[in-house]
């Protein structure tokens, strides 16, 4: 991967320095001072935003041992290495709660210059909260009222993140008032979230969404940004038939590395939507299946006292039947009407002379 890295090519480079993150992710190697070199020799944006990621994903779960690189990166001057250390600084205390470490989030997302810093800033409290993902709406409530939108984009993944197959109350209602925001990435970043907080809930609870995920689809007049952004969440929504959901935790309560490095490294889609596809890290299998030592399934009855309503289906989207289309009538404007009853006049006077003047033509002729 270094091999590639040093080619200096921009794709190829930005890929090797997250591959480089996942191939160490939580070890806090030495590689670390490296790939921080080179990001300072290299002139490519896309292999420094790469450096950067993967410099987060070796610190995660980290801690102490990560504030050393996080101050080093947080003073730099370009902006890309700042950004990389917000993400340094959400992942080390990922799930922690942390108190400095929100303090020192909050800190950089009103005083930093660069909007991207300030989106990631915010954005990285929902790796900090993930293990108190209640107080997550109730720290980024301000946030998400911002001028910035940046920050409020940030706000709302931020509860997505934090509060992802939950169907949290409080953070439902917190972006369902995004949804009807002026900016299209706040939308875009609203719905995925939304749809993030909402997997594997009953469908009279998603289904208003949904409604509005077909109507924002649907409409041509929507902007590109908010369009795609309901799309992912319609997708998200139903991951895997609607058979899995975000997994953030085990089964003994542990947090899944793979689950929030996948939705870390989903997050930057933002730049290269080719990195959505990292969010399918995060998922987990919600089926209930049961074998017999012989791993065949057994023959068993469950009751479930239930309606089997809340655990259906929604049911797939039809489209509406081509109608026929009917001839319509012309309207006919009243200046037009008005012009054919001149011509006509016009025309019966024409007639009238060209008839007088060939009985005329004919008295002549008999005299």
């Amino acid at each position: 991967m270094k091999n590639v890295l040093y080619t200096d090519d921009a794709v190829a480079g930005e890929a090797a320095g997250i591959g480089m993150g996942l191939l160490c992710c939580g070890t806090g190697s030495d590689k670390a001072q490296e790939m921080l070199a080179y990001a300072h020799d290299t002139q490519h944006e896309k292999i420094i935003r790469g450096l950067a990621m993967g410099l987060a994903l070796i610190s995660y779960g980290i801690e102490e041992a990560a504030d050393t690189l996080i101050e080093q990166m947080s003073r730099e001057q370009d902006p890309i290495l700042r950004y990389g250390a917000m993400y340094v600084l959400g992942l080390a205390y990922r799930g922690t709660g942390n108190n400095a470490a929100v303090q020192r989030l909050l800190h950089f997302a009103v005083t930093d210059v660069s909007d991207d810093v300030r989106r990631a800033a915010v954005l990285c409290l929902g790796f900090v909260l993930m293990g108190a993902p209640e107080q997550c709406p109730k720290i980024v409530l301000l946030l998400a009222e911002s001028f910035n939108p940046h920050m409020r984009y940030g706000a709302a993944m931020a509860v997505g993140l934090a509060c992802a197959g939950t169907g949290l109350r409080e953070a439902v209602s917190l972006l369902e008032g995004m949804l009807n925001d002026n900016t299209d990435f706040v939308r875009q970043g609203a719905s995925i979230a939304l749809a993030l907080v909402l997997g594997q809930q009953p469908e009279s609870v998603v289904e208003p969404f949904r409604k509005k995920l077909m109507k924002s689809i649907t409409n041509k007049h929507e902007e590109v940004m908010a369009r795609m952004g309901s799309i992912m969440a319609a997708g998200i929504l139903d991951t895997g038939g609607r058979n899995t959901n975000i997994g953030l935790r085990s089964g003994s309560g542990y947090f899944r590395r793979t689950s929030v490095v996948g939705l870390a490294v989903f997050t930057g889609y933002w730049y290269w939507y080719p990195l959505s596809y990292f969010l399918s890290l995060s998922l987990a299998p919600t089926a209930l299946i049961g074998l017999d030592k012989h791993l065949k399934p057994p023959k068993v009855q469950l009751a479930c006292n239930a309606r089997p309503s809340l655990f259906a289906y929604p049911p797939p989207v039809t489209t509406e039947a081509s109608k026929e289309v009917t001839k319509v009538e012309k309207a006919v404007l009243s200046t037009t009407a008005r012009a054919k009853e001149r011509q006509k006049k016009k025309d019966a006077e024409k007639q009238k002379q060209e008839a007088a003047a060939a009985g005329k033509d004919g008295k002549a002729d008999a005299g």
